[in-house]
């Protein structure tokens, strides 16, 4: 009776919608700081104008992050934990995790400064520190994610590159968005010119492309994999979570969007604007089922 109380007991859902969040917020941020380093770390000259913004863009996104993690440990207090050096260990990912999270926007701020400054040799340097920062943060989520061998839809060495990707998506579209907000309120002379937003859509959408790649490859290997992972893709994905799964990232993040960005529509602001939106949405809905859909199946089948 006692095996039976422990093995019918209800399972709450640990991770939900404040962790999705997280994952998106992230993600986002390191795009957008990716296209900032484009200038200063890489020498891509088109990009420089764009740098500073881009870079603060990604410091503002980065803001949110300590309180939807603190509010969604329910006892704010154990953060210290992950960071107090008695309980840190090096085989944790959190703990990295943790250290990533911490030390990302400080040196982007540094950055952002010498930027501002006009010293391109600290700004280079500095800037290649938080490249590695920023993929290493992304990353570790994907991880963090991976190592979960009771939930096969997460339990895939296939989960940083998923994660690292939608980043980079996210990230051109929140940027995009952003910089045509901002020509709004400057002078014609200041403004980001058509060209350069339609290039930025480009690069968008080769990512989308890649991004959708990925999830075909998954879903062929949940089609035709083992009784679990067929279960997952045809009663959880597709019938469940077939709102974040189907509609938001299928639809909205990668037919949709391509759509916009490779036809003749491609040429036009708004169009890319649209497709930036969708993608920004698809990437969420990813990051919803790719959180929960993992334990709805542990806890349910």
């Amino acid at each position: 009776m006692e095996q039976e109380i422990v093995w019918n007991a209800f399972h709450n859902v640990y991770w939900g919608t404040q962790i999705s969040v997280y994952f998106w917020i992230v993600g986002a941020s390191a795009g957008s700081f990716v296209i900032s380093s484009l200038g200063w770390v890489f020498g891509i000259k088109k990009y420089k104008p764009v740098s500073l913004f881009a870079s603060n863009a990604s410091i503002g996104l980065l803001m949110i992050v300590p309180i939807v993690l603190i509010a969604d440990l329910g006892q704010p207090w154990r953060f210290f934990h992950l960071i107090n050096w008695g309980f840190w260990h090096y085989s944790s990912p959190m703990a990295w995790g943790a250290f990533l999270i911490l030390s990302y926007p400080v040196s982007m701020m540094v950055y952002s400064w010498f930027i501002y400054r006009k010293n391109e040799t600290l700004a280079r340097i500095i800037g290649l520190i938080s490249v590695l920062l920023a993929v290493s943060t992304h990353w570790y989520t994907g991880i963090v994610m991976e190592l979960n061998p009771n939930r096969e839809l997460n339990h895939t060495a296939m989960a940083p590159l998923i994660f690292l990707t939608g980043a980079f998506i996210s990230g051109i579209g929140f940027l995009i968005i952003l910089l045509v907000i901002r020509n709004h309120f400057l002078e014609p002379a200041k403004r980001i010119g058509k060209d350069f937003i339609l290039g930025l859509g480009k690069m968008m959408g080769f990512g989308v492309l890649f991004d959708a790649w990925l999830i075909y490859c998954e879903s062929v290997q949940m089609l035709y994999g083992n009784e679990e992972e067929y279960t997952t893709l045809t009663e959880v994905l597709f019938g469940v979570f077939q709102g974040p799964y189907l509609w938001m990232e299928i639809l909205c993040s990668l037919a949709l969007p391509l759509i916009l960005i490779f036809s003749r529509l491609g040429k036009n602001v708004w169009a890319i604007v649209a497709a930036a939106i969708l993608v920004d949405i698809g990437v969420f809905g990813m990051r919803i089922w790719w959180v929960k859909a993992g334990q709805f199946l542990q806890t349910f089948y």
